[in-house]
């Protein structure tokens, strides 16, 4: 598959869906179409979660009307081209004509304008961790959509004017898909980081496992259990309400004189797990005062 390929190649039966729309490569011009207002909708998502206020809105490059402009700007070359049967390499076979070589071109600088604007609001500081590693990702996503763009309109510009050899034109057949679909698949993982953060938040597994570890390790030394409820209290560390709140007593525990006077040592890992859990407490990295219930009800 060339570089060319999100321009020409798709796994659908492209004549039988082309013939019903006049068998001269129409079904191209909607499919990109249908390319380009995804990556729109796409974009205004982003910018909605990204932009520190909705001011962006009233900008000329985020109202339908550019939306519009942006999709008769690929519409029109393409109408004015001497047309050819449905092919599956519609562009490079077809790129020496200039109406479809500015066509390509737009669709293609199109893109990168919007890969660039996405790669911008990105950019921008983030308070949240999850939502600045995120913007970060999807910035890095984009980055290589841009360039992937800006690549195959330098490979379609080569065919077009006959310029490099095949060596050149090898170099850029070969760099669009790595490029493009890391890119693609780099934004969807960026996208994805909010959501899984929030459902990882919400079960609070860290703390469970946390939780039942040190009521393994310490419940009978910390809270003078039973066998029988220290066991239950190690079968319920996992599904309790509030983890965090039991993890919390024992942060406290720990820090007791009482525990300290008993003669009983805490054990070298528990002690490092007792140390991890006070220093989200502390408010560092992925800090668990963002789940105690108290915080929730702010």
């Amino acid at each position: 598959m060339s570089s060319a390929s999100f321009l020409q190649v798709s796994s659908y039966p492209k004549k039988p869906l082309d013939a019903a729309v006049g068998g001269v490569n129409f079904l191209h011009l909607v499919r990109n179409l249908c390319v380009t207002s995804a990556v729109w909708l796409v974009r205004e998502g982003i910018f909605a979660a990204y932009s520190p206020d909705e001011s962006y809105r009233s900008r000329l490059s985020h109202r339908p009307l550019a939306a519009g402009l942006g999709a008769a700007a690929i519409t029109v070359p393409f109408l004015f081209q001497r047309f050819v049967p449905t092919t599956q390499s519609y562009v490079p076979e077809n790129v020496q004509q200039l109406p479809v070589f500015i066509y390509a071109s737009v669709y293609m600088g199109i893109l990168a304008l919007l890969a660039v604007s996405v790669l911008r609001i990105c950019l921008r500081p983030q308070e949240s961790l999850p939502v600045r590693v995120s913007s970060r990702v999807v910035a890095s996503g984009m980055a290589l959509v841009a360039l992937a763009s800006v690549e195959e309109i330098a490979y379609m510009t080569a065919l077009h004017t006959d310029v490099g050899g095949s060596s050149l034109h090898h170099v850029l057949y070969v760099l669009f898909n790595p490029l493009f679909y890391g890119g693609v698949l780099l934004t969807s993982l960026g996208l994805g980081i909010p959501p899984v953060v929030k459902v990882w938040r919400r079960l609070q597994l860290w703390d469970r496992a946390a939780l039942v570890f040190l009521t393994a390790m310490l419940g009978r030394a910390y809270w003078g259990l039973s066998r029988a409820a220290w066991l239950a209290a190690i079968v319920t560390g996992f599904y309790a309400k509030h983890p965090s709140v039991r993890l919390y007593q024992y942060v406290i525990r720990s820090s007791d004189h009482k525990v300290a006077l008993s003669g009983r040592s805490t054990p070298m890992l528990a002690d490092r797990v007792l140390d991890a859990v006070q220093a989200r407490f502390d408010g560092g990295v992925g800090s668990l005062e963002s789940v105690l219930p108290v915080k929730a009800r702010q």
